[in-house]
C-alpha cells in the first residue's frame, strides 16, 4: 500500500499536479490557455466606411512556445508579420449593426523563465541582431540629458557588462514606481529622467535610453503579467520589460520595474520569471499591412482604423487559465 501511495503521488507530480502555492515561475515553465476577446461594436459605423483591424498575438522564441493560435470571428482574418518579426492576426470587418462584431483569439502558450539570448545564436538571427536596436526613437532621444546621465552613471566603468548593470542600478534605485498625476505610462525617457517615477513603460524608456546613448544595444518587451499565484483571472493590463545586449553574454532581460516594487533587484537581473507571456518587441512600430496612421509607440492592444484614421478606446479583454502538465524538473530556458 506504501508502495502504490508513492508511486501515484510521483506520477502526480510528474503530470504537474504540484499545488498553485508550490509553484515557483523563476524555476519552473508555465502553460497558460488565454482568451483575447475584442468588441468591435461600439465603433460600427456607416457600411461604407472602411474599418482596419490589427490584433497583437504571442511571440514564439527561446523561452516561449505557442503550441496553438485560433481566432473565431465573422469575418476573414490573415496572420502576418511586421519588420520585427512580431506576429498578429489582420482583418477588415464590414460593421453594422445586425452582426455580431465580437472577435476571440484563444491561445496555448508555454512560458520558460528566461536567461535571455546568447550572443552567438543573436548574431546568426536578423530579428535578433544588436545592430537594429541601437538608435533613438519619438520617445527616447539620445543625446542631451539622457547621454549626460548615462556618462554620469558609468563612471568610470570599463566594459558593456559593467554599464548595464550601472544603468539598472541606477534606475532601479532612482525611479518611483507610481502612477499618480499625469504623464506617466507613455515610456517617455526625458519625462521619467525629469519626473523620477511612473510604470513599467517609463522605467524600461529611460533604461533603454541611456544604454543606447553609449552604444549598447537595448529592446523593449511588451507582454500581460500572469499572476503566479492564481490557476485562472483576467489580466487586466500590459507589463513591459526590456533586453540589453552585452557582447559577452548576448542579449540579457531585466525588469527594473518590478524590482523596484519587489525589492528583489539582484533577482530580476539577467534572469526572469515565467510569470508573464509576451507578445511583441520595439518601439515606432509600423504593422503589415502599413497602417495609415503614425508608427504605433507600443503594440498589445487592438489597433483599429477607420477611414485610415486611429480608433480610441476599442474595448478588449484577457482571461487566463493555467493549464495542468506543469513539469517540477522544467530546467530554465537555454542561454
Amino acid at each position: 500500500m506504501i508502495v502504490a501511495a508513492y508511486a501515484t503521488l510521483l506520477a502526480w507530480l510528474l503530470l504537474g499536479g504540484l499545488p498553485a502555492d508550490e509553484f515557483d515561475p523563476w524555476t519552473q515553465e508555465s502553460r497558460y490557455e488565454l482568451e483575447y476577446r475584442v468588441d468591435l461594436a461600439g465603433i460600427a459605423g456607416e457600411d461604407d466606411r472602411r474599418v482596419r483591424v490589427w490584433l497583437p498575438t504571442p511571440a514564439e522564441n527561446a523561452c516561449q512556445d505557442v503550441l496553438s493560435r485560433r481566432v473565431e470571428s465573422p469575418w476573414p482574418h490573415r496572420e502576418t508579420r511586421d519588420a520585427r518579426g512580431n506576429r498578429f492576426f489582420y482583418l477588415e470587418p464590414e460593421l453594422s449593426g445586425s452582426q455580431p462584431a465580437t472577435i476571440v483569439m484563444h491561445f496555448e502558450v508555454v512560458r520558460h523563465p528566461s536567461r535571455g539570448l546568447r550572443a552567438a545564436a543573436a548574431q546568426k538571427s536578423r530579428i535578433h541582431d544588436p545592430k537594429r536596436f541601437l538608435g533613438a526613437q519619438r520617445r527616447i532621444p539620445l543625446d542631451g540629458a539622457i547621454r549626460d546621465l548615462a556618462v554620469e552613471q558609468a563612471n568610470g566603468s570599463d566594459s558593456d557588462t559593467e554599464k548595464i548593470r550601472a544603468y539598472y542600478g541606477y534606475v532601479v534605485a532612482s525611479m518611483d514606481y507610481s502612477k499618480r498625476g499625469e504623464g506617466w505610462g507613455n515610456g517617455d525617457a526625458i519625462w521619467a529622467c525629469n519626473a523620477k517615477y511612473g510604470n513599467c513603460t517609463d522605467f524600461h524608456s529611460l533604461l533603454i535610453g541611456m544604454s543606447r546613448s553609449q552604444g549598447i544595444a537595448a529592446r523593449f518587451m511588451m507582454g500581460f503579467p500572469i499572476p503566479p499565484d492564481k490557476e485562472s483571472g483576467s489580466v487586466p493590463g500590459y507589463h513591459c520589460w526590456a533586453e540589453l545586449y552585452d557582447p559577452a553574454r548576448g542579449w540579457i532581460p531585466v525588469d527594473a520595474s518590478e524590482a523596484k516594487k519587489s525589492g528583489k533587484v539582484e533577482a530580476y537581473f539577467g534572469l526572469l520569471p515565467s510569470d508573464r507571456v509576451e507578445f511583441t518587441v520595439g518601439r515606432d512600430l509600423v504593422l503589415s499591412p502599413a497602417q495609415a496612421g503614425p508608427p504605433l509607440n507600443y503594440f498589445i492592444y487592438p489597433y483599429v482604423e477607420m477611414d485610415g484614421r486611429p480608433v480610441n478606446g476599442v474595448s478588449w479583454t484577457l482571461h487566463f487559465r493555467r493549464l495542468s502538465g506543469r513539469d517540477p524538473k522544467a530546467d530554465l530556458a537555454p542561454e
